[in-house]
């Protein structure tokens, strides 16, 4: 993949959130909508502006071509993740002429066919996509990063698994887990417990 493979990779992305965008723009009524589900959706100008942002680097040749391809896999990640989040919204959001509890119901229901992932998931998957973009200099919008990190603090719960994926469970918060067999009973207190499978 060439730098600028992974250039029209973010241009590509860019398209996918400002059409995402324009999806929930086009809902009149957002009265029955969930809230997480209008918050994810109200973060989506934030993440559009970091792209944007990868899109004027790029164009001002920074970081040097090196750098972009070896952050192809993360923007690829990174543009799948916005494609599957504006699939979710175009089958979630209502039509306009639909009922207040056929906006809420259809809202409730944001789990992405076939993929198994909520908005809120999705949400922190970008994020997690672009804080390695960061990483790398592919983008430089530091506060408008923090700014979708503390959005998605704040429509995850304090305690509980947030992640699952091949690799193992990554659980949040004060852990109790009590094994009535043989082993060891593990405890965690005030940090993240990572219960990671041997690759």
């Amino acid at each position: 993949m060439s730098a600028k493979d992974v250039f029209d990779l973010v241009l590509s992305a860019v398209e996918v959130v400002k059409i995402s965008i324009e999806v929930y723009q086009a809902v009149q009524d957002k009265s029955g909508i969930p809230k997480r589900l209008r918050t994810v959706s109200d973060t989506l100008p934030s993440v559009l502006e970091i792209l944007e942002n990868a899109e004027a680097q790029y164009n001002a040749r920074q970081p040097d071509q090196q750098a972009w391809i070896t952050a192809g896999s993360d923007v690829r990640h990174c543009e799948e993740a916005c494609q599957d989040l504006q699939s979710l919204l175009k089958t979630v959001y209502p039509k306009a002429d639909a009922s207040k509890v056929g906006r809420f119901f259809k809202g409730t229901g944001t789990i992405l066919s076939g993929k198994g992932k909520t908005a809120e998931q999705l949400l922190a998957e970008i994020h997690g996509h672009l804080k390695l973009l960061m990483d790398r200099q592919i983008i430089t919008s530091t506060m408008l990063l923090q700014e979708i990190k503390r959005t998605v603090d704040e429509i995850f719960p304090k305690s509980g698994i947030i992640q699952n994926n091949t690799h193992g469970i990554n659980v949040a918060g004060d852990q109790n887990f009590n094994n009535t067999g043989s082993g060891h009973m593990i405890n965690g207190q005030g940090s993240t417990v990572n219960f990671n499978q041997s690759t």
